[in-house]
């Protein structure tokens, strides 16, 4: 059974945000490009985020390759914690910052677990978010020594929180569970079918997924109970894009989708995720041409700028343009710390680096207790 709570992660890639081989270094390892350090390994100090932004985690890392980390867990009696995010992520920040600093997660972690992290962006990170069926980021996936997955917990927690969690996977309880006796329990509770469905589906189970979705999509064809789009939403992106990687399979799903759907808030989420796809075909005039249906659905909306603006940079798809809508929402929320973060990263793209160390200094003018946004004046100073 799989542990899994979600609640808005981000990363394959749901909401914007601000979130292994054998190889010596946490670069070529795959780890998680975290501004972190053993406490042990920094002088005089303690497990916390430092002033500069620097966090120096409580927790042991292993430093080398994920099946390194197995044989050292077989060696040990213990089991394997992996704690797959990426730099730019929101909650995988949260985790860095509040949680794996705690002293009372780092001796858990380090009586029971192997602890890595890893980049899913880099050396190993893409096939262990392959391998694992990750949808979501931060994912954590509680792995046997063997390899097999004994439970995962998606999103960011609190420290107890976090810890309850890993105990119940450790003791063969999980969410996803209870999901299954809620349904036992009102076989004719058509939302709890579809929460078990998207359960499912983020488990990377696609059987089980398809079971539910079926029986939720006979009870709201016409999607009146607000069911039918999440269901074609979750089989679009999450089947046939992420376990099929059939993306104009996917592409035709979402159209489908806006085309039955129009007024649902899945219909204004698929515009981004075609774009996406279509990005990675090579369409990239396309691509825009998507994203810029989806501003045009508000184009008040700041959200849905801040949305143009990750998708231009994480996509690397046409900046400029995005950089153009993020300017623009920058008029109207002019303290908008999200807006001046991707005004940096994509000035950046555009070869701009004195306006994005500007951009990037009134983000933290504006969040002065963001670490992250400290750290990220560091890079941007640093680059060439």
């Amino acid at each position: 059974m799989f542990a899994v709570l979600l609640v808005l992660a981000c990363g394959t890639q749901e909401a914007p945000a601000t979130k292994a081989e054998d190889a010596p270094t946490a670069e070529e390892a795959g780890q998680k490009e975290a501004p972190q350090a053993r406490a042990e390994d920094a002088e005089d100090l303690a497990p916390g985020v430092q002033a500069d932004g620097t966090v120096v985690s409580a927790v042991d890392w292993f430093h080398g390759s994920l099946e390194e980390a197995r044989a050292q867990a077989k060696s040990e009696g213990k089991l394997v914690f992996v704690d797959v995010g990426a730099y730019w992520c929101p909650p995988c920040q949260k985790l860095d910052e509040e949680v794996f600093t705690q002293a009372s997660v780092g001796e858990a972690l380090g009586d029971r677990y192997v602890a890595v992290h890893v980049d899913a962006e880099k050396a190993e990170g893409p096939d262990i978010v392959r391998e694992h069926h990750v949808q979501a980021y931060p994912t954590i996936l509680v792995l046997e020594p063997s390899g097999v997955e004994k439970g995962r917990v998606v999103d960011f927690l609190p420290a107890s929180e976090l810890l309850t969690a890993l105990r119940r996977i450790e003791e063969g309880q999980s969410v996803l569970a209870d999901a299954i006796e809620a349904v036992e329990a009102k076989p004719d509770d058509v939302a709890a079918r579809q929460r078990l469905g998207h359960l499912y589906v983020l488990a990377g189970s696609r059987d089980e997924a398809e079971a539910e979705f079926e029986q939720v999509m006979e009870a709201d064809p016409n999607g009146e109970m607000g069911l039918a789009p999440k269901v074609a939403y979750d089989r679009a992106f999450f089947i046939l894009y992420k376990l099929d990687g059939d993306a104009p399979g996917a592409i035709a799903s979402l159209r489908a989708l806006q085309t039955q759907f129009p007024d649902s808030p899945e219909a204004v989420r698929a515009h981004r995720h075609i774009g996406r796809m279509l990005c990675g075909l090579g369409k990239e005039d396309e691509a825009i041409a998507a994203l810029d249906a989806m501003l045009a659905t508000d184009p008040d909306d700041t959200g849905l700028a801040s949305s143009y603006g990750w998708f231009s940079f994480r996509q690397r798809c046409k900046p400029d343009r995005g950089l153009e809508v993020v300017r623009k929402a920058l008029e109207g929320e002019p303290k908008n710390a999200d807006l001046l973060y991707l005004e940096a990263e994509l000035a950046a793209l555009t070869g701009d680096r004195e306006a994005a160390k500007a951009a990037i200094r009134k983000a933290s003018e504006v969040e002065p207790d963001s670490a992250f946004l400290r750290r990220q004046i560091q890079r941007f100073e640093a680059a060439p």
